[in-house]
């Protein structure tokens, strides 16, 4: 890889290549949301289970009741009531009716179910005789109608929702298979760094919150991975080293922050550059124009620019991808495209990000920088409270009102 630049693709590329979809595990389903399906999974029982009704009222033969009108209606002898979760009644006979309930089992030889509605005198009675007319429709359920047996549901690699869980408990499963979840370890370096909590910030000292670390551990939680610990180092020989034995012990990556410019303090990148594989170079990007990866005692490392706002895109350009291959999502969501209602200039040749604000939303949704474009890179609250982020394109120079910009929805 070019040492002095590269593209932000090539470098997603290099970075994605350090993980591999991580081992299969079985989950019941209620534990199942935010994960994702390692294998395709297709139905065991089909949906309906069973033929059913889909009214209250009676079953009954459609040939007992043709040419049946509200003047001139069919007398059938009552035999049964079925409620739903009792068992199907015996089957019907010619000129018998089953008053059956929503959802109970459709005995054999009924084909049509007549609401209550439709009966004389609309309403249920203890009669031994009731008084009807066809439907318009059938108004029964048949089993499999919705769903066969053996049906694909849900392909491998995809992302289950509280609504895919539903279908597969439909569908007869009680666990799903998964890929793990990734561990990740949070190292912050910089002699500037403030935890808040043992040792709090302190201006007049010249240290600053690590908010880098808190922004982490979110993001990796908010994109379905567990954080396994926060580790801070200092900027000096062998502290780096002393925080990635700790960091690597229970994690499948390791995304550091920090320590990767060309100063005598910046030891991290030198750390890293120096690791199995270690690339520390500059990706094409504003911002986040310093970038690293290597790994550790066989732990994948991700290493990112202290800046927060660079820490912040630099996510999710390239740790957020390789979450989702360790996961093994293999249906990563495409970037949006917005109408820009507001155009800014710009210079080519680096891929920028810029926060943006929502102006209008309508037929489609309309966007403005939420910050002067030219301070994107250092502007704090627009980068991290902006509804989107867009991604304007290293050859693009202007950005132009009405033309169509990539987005992305930040974790």
């Amino acid at each position: 890889m070019d040492q002095l630049a590269c593209t932000v693709a090539e470098y997603r590329e290099a970075v994605v290549a350090l993980v591999r979809p991580l081992p299969i595990e079985h989950v019941a389903l209620i534990d199942g949301v935010g994960r994702v399906t390692a294998t395709d999974v297709a139905a065991l029982q089909p949906v309906p289970l069973f033929d059913n009704s889909a009214m209250d009222g009676y079953a009954v033969r459609s040939a007992d009741v043709a040419g049946a009108t509200p003047s001139h209606p069919a007398r059938l002898t009552v035999v049964d009531r079925v409620p739903a979760g009792h068992r199907r009644a015996h089957p019907l006979r010619p000129g018998e009716a089953v008053r059956i309930m929503t959802g109970a089992p459709v005995p054999e030889g009924a084909d049509v179910v007549i609401p209550v509605e439709l009966s004389t005198p609309g309403r249920f009675t203890d009669d031994p005789t009731v008084e009807v007319w066809p439907p318009a429709k059938p108004n029964i359920r048949w089993a499999g109608e919705d769903v066969s047996t053996g049906e694909a549901l849900i392909p491998r690699g995809t992302t289950l929702t509280a609504r895919a869980l539903a279908l597969l408990a439909a569908t007869g499963h009680r666990t799903v298979a998964v890929r793990r979840r990734p561990r990740v370890a949070v190292l912050s370096s910089g002699d500037e760094l403030s935890d808040g909590v043992t040792d709090l910030p302190d201006a007049s000292a010249g240290t600053i919150p690590d908010s880098n670390a808190v922004y982490l551990c979110a993001a990796v939680r908010a994109v379905g991975g567990e954080v396994t610990g926060i580790h801070r180092a200092a900027d000096a020989p062998g502290e780096v080293e002393a925080a990635l034995e700790e960091a690597c012990r229970d994690a499948d990556l390791i995304v550091s922050t920090g320590g990767l410019g060309a100063g005598t303090h910046d030891v991290l990148g030198r750390t890293v550059a120096g690791s199995p594989g270690g690339v520390l170079t500059r990706v094409a990007m504003r911002p986040g124009r310093p970038q690293a990866h290597g790994s550790w005692n066989g732990v994948p490392w991700i290493a990112l620019p202290g800046t927060p706002t660079a820490a912040f895109v630099s996510f999710e350009a390239f740790v957020r991808p390789a979450l989702e291959r360790l996961s093994g999502i293999l249906h990563t969501q495409a970037l949006l495209a917005e109408t820009v209602s507001t155009g800014w200039s710009g210079s080519a040749g680096t891929v920028r990000f810029v926060p943006l604000s929502v102006t209008q939303r309508g037929d489609g949704v309309t966007v403005a920088p939420a910050d002067e474009p030219a301070r994107a890179a250092h502007a704090l609250s627009a980068m991290f409270s902006a509804p989107l982020i867009g991604v304007v394109a290293a050859e693009i120079g202007d950005v132009l009102a009405g033309q169509l910009l990539p987005v992305i929805e930040p974790a």
